[in-house]
């Protein structure tokens, strides 16, 4: 009987150290996906936040290359304050103005900007 008791011992204690460091890692993946989740969270409300006036940064604008795509502007700028469709389309930034703070795309690609006063 006490050999046998000596040979579970090891074994019992292995496989409580086993069950602790499982439920270690389950409670740390569960932690890693929480925080995950807050980061994008916040990265969302953080563009929303930002996105009204982002398109005033000047060293965005100075971002913008040719053949950008529209995709590509709206994630650097943010939307903007209207679209007008006619030879080109062009994306107006300022909410009064179209002297400047405007994107011009020819089929989706930028064609030429103008960055704001």
């Amino acid at each position: 009987m006490k050999s046998l008791r000596i040979l579970l011992t090891p074994l019992v204690a292995s496989m409580l150290i086993c069950n602790s460091a499982l439920a270690d890692e389950m409670r740390l993946g569960q932690r890693i996906t929480d925080l995950e989740n807050r980061v994008t969270a916040l990265e969302q409300l953080l563009e929303e936040t930002n996105a009204k006036d982002r398109w005033k940064d000047p060293i965005l604008w100075r971002r913008i290359k040719r053949e950008m795509s529209s995709d590509d502007i709206q994630k650097l700028l943010g939307k903007p304050a209207r679209i007008e469709q006619q030879i080109f389309t062009s994306w107006y930034y300022h909410p009064s103005s179209k002297l400047h703070s405007y994107v011009w795309f020819d089929e989706g690609k930028v064609l030429g900007w103008e960055v704001p006063d």
